[in-house]
């Protein structure tokens, strides 16, 4: 399978385990309130959804191990058949490996801190509605659990803005989360195969028409310098201060 089929596909099985996630959460929701204005219904669902971040935690953990193992071989493999050539698996690798693990878990941890925020919220409103209503009326609670289960519809759980001030759903976080990380190892994986055998030169490739910003157009094709020791290239990170490599680029480097 070409690499980048290979990196779309393990970014697939991140991505469907958080709209799988989701979809469970809002069944949840949608449960209790059309169980009605009982604080038990609303406790059962903190409860619930507790148990759905834990196991998608769990399973975010797995995808990161598996998925930039997969990933991060298969640069390694692609480098050594253009070169000719083959390497031992490092100490080095394992390393990168691991860094690229934890850097992509970690924001899968930020999705779950904004699930379990939001969840909370809700409990607590709903847990006021539902006192509200044994005073005010069990009409009072149908309106307040019709609203919710709109708003819920309409917005899906995790509705945030990062620190750059971006909008992100969940579908939407964890798709660039998916796909950005493959993309990572797939470009830190070839960089030290390239380093390895000795080659400090790459070139920029990916991008099409449809899907590449103006920015990013202009690195297409060009060479660059892996560690900036090759006089007369931009270097890697010349590359990245410039804007390349920005979340959902499909830019990636290979052999020059």
């Amino acid at each position: 399978m070409p690499n980048r089929q290979l990196s779309e596909a393990q970014a697939r099985r991140l991505i469907q385990l958080y709209t799988d996630a989701e979809r469970e959460i809002l069944t949840e929701y949608n449960k209790a309130l059309l169980k009605g204005n009982d604080l038990k219904n609303l406790t059962a669902l903190k409860n619930n959804v507790a148990a759905i971040r834990k196991d998608l935690l769990a399973g975010g953990r797995t995808w990161c191990e598996e998925a930039v193992s997969t990933v991060y071989q298969a640069a390694l493999a692609e480098v050594d058949k253009g070169l000719v050539a083959e390497t031992a698996f490092g100490a080095i690798h394992q390393q990168a490996m691991q860094v690229l693990a934890e850097n992509a878990y970690a924001r899968l941890q930020d999705v779950d801190l904004v699930i379990g925020r939001r969840a909370d919220d809700v409990y607590r409103n709903l847990a006021l509605e539902a006192v509200r209503g044994d005073v005010a009326g069990y009409q009072t609670w149908k309106q307040t659990a019709k609203r919710y289960r709109e708003m819920l519809a309409e917005k899906g759980i995790t509705g945030f803005k990062d620190a750059a001030g971006r909008e992100w759903n969940m579908r939407s976080y964890t798709e660039m989360v998916a796909r950005t990380t493959t993309r990572e190892v797939m470009i830190n994986g070839t960089a030290n195969r390239l380093l390895e055998h000795g080659q400090d030169l790459a070139e920029i490739t990916g991008g099409s028409a449809k899907n590449t910003c103006e920015i990013c157009k202009g690195w297409t094709g060009r060479t660059i310098s892996l560690t900036g020791k090759t006089p007369g290239y931009p270097t890697l990170e010349d590359a990245r201060a410039a804007g390349l490599f920005h979340p959902r680029c499909t830019h990636l480097i290979a052999i020059a």
